[in-house]
């Protein structure tokens, strides 16, 4: 009984899926179609190196491991350092060479290129007649060889499929959904993770971890360190993993209780300013509301206090005018006793002849009374005189001819104005037209300085605005005129030709392509403008002019127009130059120097607006320079004459303003008479009056006495008049003042009628009044009261600004609440409108939520803190112990599996001291202290100390990510040791990861742990066998003898797996007994790979191989 047949009898083996069949369609260099059957005993690959072996085992790669994962052509790169050299796209396309390219680089060379498709499957079976199909469908469109263009479909069947069905995808222009149609019985799956989860369901693998270690299995001698190999591969990834993944998510409703706590207590940080400033508000505001009544009851207490001052005033005043009346009295019988002194005296002057010096004194003092004006007129009279140039006359008839001279100016004055303003009406009007010729010539200036064109400025301004709305090169428009000028020969003729040329030269030429635009453009604005333009369209060639015409004296620029404009010049302007009139008599058409044109033997022309030499009104010539300087002379002379008529203009305005002063003084003059103006005869009888009175004072010498007498008697009856009239006018004046009073009291009481009544608050107004430090009185009412209400105002400012402050206070702390918290806000504006909602969730805060989250909180860490940090510490103890047991059972079939002859392997696993662990395991412990304590303190530590543990659990930077593999990944924390033990359990020899070990036995020791690693992935502990029993190996015993190989398959066979392997030739004989079929795989012009099935011979258990070829297979290598 053959090993194989062993296995077969053991528990499990009816159900294990083995590979029986591999096809391939355009992969790699196996172009077309290929089928292998595979024995379920195992089957060989054999063929020289390049042949295309690891081909067809990366199809199997690629159908079964994630793309994660998979690494196609490992084998082959054991020993070179370069990256991946195949790909999906490589195997699409058919890559089989690199060569260099045209520019130097190297370049894939392809079997297949533009739009391609491949396609790969697996069929496993069981022995009770299960099938599973795996396939693939790959494809590209167009010419990229990008991996990331090549396009994939999974598919699982559970039924045999023929690579051939597929063919219906290609020719739908690989439609997806016609699978549906077409294969009704595939599961179809665009992702391989839904691909994979089913296969493996089907095929009976429990975890992704069994797909990559097959992968890896497919390259053995790339295992390298044991312990990297028995962590990744054989060990499942701790649950210390989701147990602190389930901490920092559970952390998450911890974090959010504490952050609950902590904006609680914030929101009361934020909300408590706001309800204190709320109730100083409050105060304030009171504050203010009571001087506000107090301001309201102001105007009725001012009135209320005018009223009593007025009252008390009239009272006072009554009493002061009885006074005035007895003062009255007296005063009236002082003054009368003195006008009696005074009539005695006055008797007895007159008695002594007074009455002649009286009139004499009352003359004097009555042409006294004339000299001021007199004088006054006289110096008025001669100041008009100076001004005229005339000399005041000292008699009555120079006088009368002075002023009939000045009444004459003054009937004349009307004539001269009408003369000054004629003569400066026509300056103005002389300056007007120089300024608009200078300003007309500055333009035409600056619109020549700006272009070369002669044309006038308006029209080149409406050609350029044109240009501008029709997005056309202005050169594109031209002039005719800009492409016309006289030839230097001909300058005599150049006024003439200027006459017959002006009208064309000032017309736009516009080509043919331009013309709609142009046309529609024109149509439709509005140019304010006589604009002549011609379409360049060709026309027939005119006739030769002749030697004389005036087509000949012009030269034409060169350019797109300048054929049409000679054409044009010949058909409509080929006017003979006539230097006589009989010349121009005689010719059909001509033009004289002088301008007459002749259009025809009867229309003849000549037009003297403007002098044919007149160069400023020429248009034509290539550049406008002789323009140019034309202009820029004739607009220095207008500016000059411009400056003239100015300065004629101020002196007319000088004679009129002198015209106008003379006027008045004659004015002055002629109203004046000759009384008006003498001074002499006044001055003579002033003199004769004063001598006349001192003879008469002389003859009465005892007069003079009395005089003296009369004066002091006259001024103490004055004094006694003045004093009784003074007390007269106080006692009226203080009857009106009185009748003032009541009147004011009238007012005051219709106006106020509660005046009479102290209004409320007017003790605390009073006591505002004395405050002040001034004593009222009806004077100062007002300002008192304006000093008091300044007072009030300001008080009211100062609580204006202290409510808005407290009002700012508050809606600030509104604002940052609902910038902080805008969902527990819940809509409220920040405003003080809303305050009393504020107010009342901060009193909810401090009442009901704060405690409540408190002890959410508190519930939450003890919760956390106890279970899941707990459980996290225990399971970091059970995984360390469920290693070992794990390796326990691996250690178990290695016991079954001999090494060496008498020997087997176990696997010895030793804790490693690790600081990072340690540490870990305090902060843990630091985060459960004080569990079970009610210290909020203590808590919060608790607290800070387990997120930082979390906060560095869930970080993403790296190397928080690589702390937290190590503490939390036990596999990190034990070491793998191999100990080879003999028979008796005699250690034999220790292997820590193969290191110092030869290539062979590096091999055997991954070959070993191997077996082991996918008995445990792939078996489990409730199964003999595993369900999925297929191990491809490529090229695994290259560097080992035929011994260790026979050993290696040996225990990968006792272990129920079927075995694939892609070996060279020299590796067959010791492989023939584990397998049950083969074939050689050879390569044509490197590039076309080829299979020729080998015969297997069941009874021998040998190939049926060549005789010569089994020669080579057993001769040695020497």
């Amino acid at each position: 009984m053959n090993l194989f047949t062993q296995v077969s009898l053991l528990d499990g083996a009816s159900d294990q899926f083995k590979l029986t069949r591999i096809q391939t369609y355009n992969w790699g260099t196996f172009s077309g179609v290929f089928d292998f059957p595979i024995p379920v005993e195992g089957y060989l690959f054999v063929g020289p190196s390049g042949s295309g072996k690891s081909t067809i085992l990366d199809a199997h790669a690629a159908l079964i491991t994630p793309p994660k994962w998979v690494d196609f052509n490992v084998a082959a790169r054991e020993a070179e350092r370069h990256g991946r050299d195949r790909s999906v796209m490589t195997y699409l396309r058919g890559a089989w060479a690199q060569q260099t390219s045209d520019d130097g680089e190297y370049a894939s060379q392809y079997l297949r290129t533009g739009t391609t498709w491949s396609a790969i499957a697996e069929t496993y079976r069981d022995e009770q007649g299960h099938i599973v199909v795996l396939a693939q469908v790959l494809w590209v469109k167009g010419n990229s060889n990008t991996t990331g263009d090549a396009r994939r479909l999974y598919l699982t069947l559970e039924r045999e499929l023929d690579v051939q069905e597929l063919e219906f995808f290609a020719k739908s222009e690989f439609d997806t959904r016609r699978f549906k149609r077409e294969l009704t019985e595939a599961r179809v799956h665009t992702e391989f993770s839904a691909y994979q989860e089913r296969f493996r369901r089907l095929l009976g693998i429990d975890n992704e971890r069994a797909l990559r270690l097959l992968h890896k299995t497919q390259s053995a001698k790339n295992l390298g360190d044991l312990n990297v190999f028995l962590r990744d591969f054989m060990l499942d990834e701790p649950e210390t993993f989701a147990i602190a993944e389930s901490l920092v998510n559970e952390f998450g409703e911890l974090n959010e209780a504490h952050q609950e706590v902590v904006a609680a207590r914030r929101q009361i940080e934020v909300l408590g300013p706001a309800r204190q400033a709320h109730l100083e508000r409050e105060r304030e505001s009171t504050a203010r509301n009571q001087l506000l009544a107090v301001q309201t009851a102001m105007d009725p207490y001012r009135e209320h206090r005018r009223r009593t001052l007025i009252e008390d005033r009239i009272a006072a005043r009554e009493v002061d005018r009885k006074a005035s009346d007895q003062e009255s009295l007296r005063l009236a019988t002082i003054a009368a006793n003195a006008f009696e002194k005074l009539e005695d005296l006055r008797r007895q002057k007159m008695n002594m002849g007074a009455e002649v010096l009286d009139r004499l004194t009352q003359d004097i003092h009555d042409a006294e009374a004339l000299k001021p004006g007199r004088i006054a007129r006289r110096d008025q009279a001669q100041a008009a005189c100076a001004v005229m140039d005339w000399a005041l006359p000292d008699d009555v008839a120079g006088f009368v001819r002075l002023v009939e001279s000045a009444r004459q100016h003054v009937l004349k004055a009307r004539e001269r104005k009408t003369d000054i303003e004629r003569r400066k009406d026509d300056i103005k009007e002389q300056r007007r037209q120089a300024t608009d010729a200078f300003r007309a010539t500055v333009a035409e200036v600056e619109a020549l300085e700006r272009q070369r064109s002669n044309l006038p400025a308006r029209l080149v301004a409406l050609r350029e605005q044109m240009a501008r709305d029709l997005s056309i090169p202005e050169e594109q428009l031209p002039f005719a005129g800009e492409l016309i000028e006289v030839r230097p020969e001909a300058a005599d003729w150049a006024g003439a030709i200027e006459r017959v040329l002006g009208g064309f030269a000032r017309s736009i030429l516009v080509d043919d392509r331009h013309y709609s635009a142009v046309s529609a453009y024109i149509n439709d604005q509005t140019i304010r403008e006589r604009l002549v333009y011609f379409r360049t369209i060709a026309q027939s060639v005119a006739r030769a002019p002749g030697p004389d015409s005036l087509v000949r004296k012009v030269n034409v620029a060169p350019g797109a127009f300048g054929e049409w404009v000679r054409e044009e010049l010949k058909h409509s302007f080929d006017l003979d130059c006539a230097s006589t009139l009989q010349a121009f008599r005689s010719a059909s058409r001509a033009v004289t120097r002088e301008g007459q044109v002749k259009h025809n033997t009867m229309r003849h022309e000549k037009n003297d607006r403007f002098s044919v030499n007149d160069r400023s009104q020429w248009v034509l010539g290539f550049d406008n320079k002789a323009k140019l300087e034309l202009y820029k002379g004739k607009a220095q002379a207008l500016g000059d004459r411009v400056s003239q008529l100015e300065v004629e203009l101020r002196k007319i305005d000088e004679e009129e303003n002198a015209q106008q002063e003379r006027l008045l003084h004659c004015q002055t003059l002629s109203n004046l008479s000759w009384n008006d103006v003498d001074v002499g005869s006044l001055l003579t009888r002033i003199a004769d009056l004063t001598d006349r009175l001192a003879k008469e004072r002389a003859a009465r010498p005892d007069l003079a006495v009395l005089d003296e007498r009369l004066k002091a008697q006259e001024a103490g009856y004055l004094a006694a008049s003045a004093n009784k009239s003074d007390e007269d006018a106080r006692g009226r004046q203080i009857d009106a003042e009185i009748a003032g009073l009541r009147d004011k009291l009238a007012v005051v009481a219709r106006l106020w009628p509660g005046s009479d009544q102290a209004p409320v608050y007017a003790d605390a107004i009073a006591a505002r009044y004395a405050a002040t430090g001034k004593e009222l009185s009806l004077e100062n009412l007002d300002q008192v009261t304006n000093m008091v209400e300044r007072g009030l105002n300001q008080e009211l400012r100062n609580l204006d600004v202290k409510l808005v402050e407290l009002r700012n206070t508050i809606e600030r702390c509104f604002s940052e609440f609902n910038r902080q918290w805008p969902a527990v806000a819940g809509g409220l504006d920040a405003t003080l409108a809303s305050a009393e909602d504020y107010l009342a969730k901060l009193k909810r805060l401090e009442d009901d939520n704060l405690p409540a989250y408190e002890d959410r909180f508190f519930r939450l860490l003890r919760e956390q803190s106890d279970q899941n940090l707990t459980l996290l510490s225990t399971k970091l103890d059970e995984e360390r112990s469920a290693i070992r047991a794990r390796m326990e059972l691996v250690n178990e079939s290695l016991r079954t599996a001999p090494f060496n002859p008498g020997t087997h392997l176990i696997i010895e696993t030793t804790d490693k001291s690790l600081d990072v662990v340690r540490q870990f395991r305090a902060s843990m412990r630091e985060s459960l202290s004080h569990s079970f304590s009610d210290d909020r303190d203590q808590a919060e530590e608790r607290f800070k100390a387990l997120a930082a543990l979390v906060k560095r659990l869930a970080s993403q930077e790296t190397a928080d990510r690589n702390w937290r593999s190590l503490v939390l990944d036990v596999r990190q924390h034990v070491e793998f040791v191999a100990r080879e033990l003999d028979e008796d359990d005699l250690e034999v020899e220790v292997y820590r990861s193969g290191a110092g070990k030869s290539g062979g036995q590096r091999q055997k020791l991954a070959a070993t742990c191997l077996a082991a690693a996918l008995r445990y992935q792939l078996g489990g502990q409730d199964r003999t066998l595993p369900r999925y029993s297929t191990v491809v190996l490529d090229e695994a015993f290259d560097k080992a003898d035929a011994e260790f190989t026979a050993m290696a398959m040996n225990i990968f066979k006792t272990f129920g797996f079927q075995m694939i392997v892609a070996t060279p030739l020299k590796s067959v004989m010791t492989l023939e007994p584990f397998i049950g079929g083969a074939c050689f795989v050879h390569i044509k012009d490197r590039k076309k790979s080829a299979v020729i099935p080998i015969d297997y011979d069941g009874a021998t258990g040998r190939l049926k191989l060549a005789a010569d070829v089994r020669d080579v297979e057993e001769t040695p290598i020497s």
